[in-house]
């Protein structure tokens, strides 16, 4: 029998499994038709954000006019086995992209979604021949040496903090800010290491590992970080501490990269920041903000950003289960009051924050969801994850792909759908119910297991094994090297790719 059939029906879970994947089809549809080749699709205006206008200020430097959604949607579709709408985005990135542009972007941004984006297909690709297409020919790998080599002037400061922002055709200008943020800094390990085990050319992997070390470094004598920092001096400038918005990922990063690289001291590092938080910012049932030197003793706000909901699937990955649960309990708890996840909430008012009142289809509440059933095989996470479907459903679909919340309370739409949709939110909502169904009816990537703990590679459908895997933190897969894969399937939760190899850390 499969888990789960006492509270979603295994018919109805068939047919979520394929609503998700027609959402999908929406979405990318949509940004195609309307948004393309500009990066981003605008729903409701039902045409591309333009990059060159800069309409929102910072929030625009992911942007880079290199056809963002296209790139970071490949990813997903390649794990839904679309091979139409994969063959054919991979053959428009390959005739169309390209990175020497008079423009100024986001280094982390442009790392996690475009970079990741090119290099995880690729991997694929290596893994299942054929699977973008007979006449690929490593166009992303090549795409993507290009784009890491116009980010290194970011890495030339005396820290080796990189500096936030890099000219794609000039380097970092004279001009640009020398302030960054602790996640930013320090995820960018997953794919500049990727690229360097892809190339054999070390200095990408070298810079990330440098700007990694030059955190850690400064952390307090609490083992806690700071938000932002001088990447010149190294001083810490805002000196709060929490896992949401400007550090989140740096924790992420620090077990991911250890696992992906086989390092240890990282996987090390991460456990010493992973108790180092639950003792200093865990405050009832969320982790808030409060001062990197004295911790709880002098708290600095009572606010949880959605971000933050990214950290029970963290939690499974490490191994701490219990915690892992009741965390994403209460942010169940917060999610079920407006059927989304405002940006701010404040849990001593127990109100929103009156400037964070949106919801951008974030998807850090759905991944979790999906790691903690695949840990868990709870049903309970199966009727999570149909909730959340429906809301999407029900509050953001428009006839131009789905728009964001901008304010949860009146559910008001805002005219915006981010490239993580479909990297991300939609990937893991997808794979929620396809992994909840009998292997014969899976329809995903990732190899069915055909009886607990084991798997099959079946020759007519080639698949990848997930424990093999896991995913970043724009949700693109890459594949694990052999000596951080356990041997001693025991230890292990049933396979969910990152929730399933960070167990190796514990054995």
């Amino acid at each position: 029998s499969v888990v789960g059939a006492d509270v979603v029906s295994y018919a109805e879970r068939l047919l979520l499994r394929d609503e998700a994947a027609e959402m999908v089809a929406h979405a990318y549809d949509a940004y195609m038709a309307h948004g393309y080749p500009w990066d981003e699709l605008k729903p409701l205006s039902c045409e591309g954000r333009r990059w060159d206008r800069r309409e929102r200020g910072t929030l625009d430097d992911n942007l880079g006019g290199y056809a963002l959604t296209l790139v970071d949607s490949l990813s997903t579709l390649a794990l839904m086995r679309d091979g139409p709408r994969l063959r054919r985005a991979v053959q428009l990135v390959a005739r169309d992209v390209h990175f020497d542009r008079d423009v100024i972007v986001s280094v982390f941004e442009s790392t996690i979604r475009v970079l990741g984006g090119l290099l995880s297909a690729h991997e694929l690709s290596l893994q299942i021949p054929g699977l973008l297409g007979a006449s690929y020919g490593g166009e992303l790998l090549h795409l993507a040496v290009d784009l890491a080599e116009r980010l290194m002037p970011a890495f030339s400061t005396p820290t080796g903090l990189p500096v936030h922002r890099v000219h794609l055709r000039d380097g970092v200008v004279r001009s640009e800010k020398r302030e960054t943020c602790t996640a930013a800094a320090g995820t960018l390990l997953v794919e500049f290491g990727a690229l360097s085990r892809l190339t054999g050319d070390g200095r990408y992997e070298a810079v990330a590992r440098r700007g990694l070390d030059a955190l850690w470094t400064r952390r307090s004598k609490l083992g806690l970080m700071g938000t932002t920092i001088d990447v010149d001096s190294g001083r810490w400038i805002d000196t709060h501490s929490g896992i949401g918005a400007g550090i989140d990922s740096y924790y992420e990063y620090l077990l991911k990269g250890g696992l992906l690289l086989g390092d240890e001291e990282l996987v090390t590092r991460f456990e010493a920041s992973y108790e180092a938080v639950q003792a200093h910012t865990k405050h009832g049932e969320f982790n808030i903000e409060v001062s990197m030197q004295q911790g709880k003793a002098a708290l600095h706000s009572h606010r949880v950003s959605a971000l933050q909901a990214f950290w029970p699937g963290l939690q499974v990955a490490y191994g701490d289960l219990a915690a892992g649960k009741a965390s994403h309990l209460a942010f169940l708890g917060l999610w079920r009051k407006h059927q989304s996840l405002p940006e701010l909430f404040d849990t001593a008012s127990q109100r929103i924050v009156h400037f964070a009142r949106d919801a951008p289809l974030r998807p850090e509440f759905v991944e979790s969801t999906f790691h903690l059933y695949e840990a868990t095989g709870d049903p309970h996470y199966l009727d999570v994850g149909r909730e959340q479907l429906h809301a999407l459903q029900n509050l953001t679909r428009v006839r131009c792909g789905f728009a964001s919340i901008a304010d949860v309370r009146t559910h008001k739409l805002d005219d915006r759908m981010d490239s993580y949709f479909i990297s991300e939110t939609l990937k893991y909502l997808w794979l929620l119910f396809d992994h909840s169904l009998e292997p014969a009816h899976r329809g995903s990537l990732f190899c069915a297991s055909v009886e607990e703990k084991t798997f099959t590679r079946n020759e007519t459908r080639p698949c990848i094994n997930a424990s093999e895997t896991l995913f970043s933190t724009e949700g693109h897969i890459f594949m694990l090297p052999p000596l951080a894969i356990s041997h001693d399937e025991t230890c292990r939760s049933p396979p969910t790719s990152a929730a399933t190899v960070n167990q190796t850390a514990s054995c």
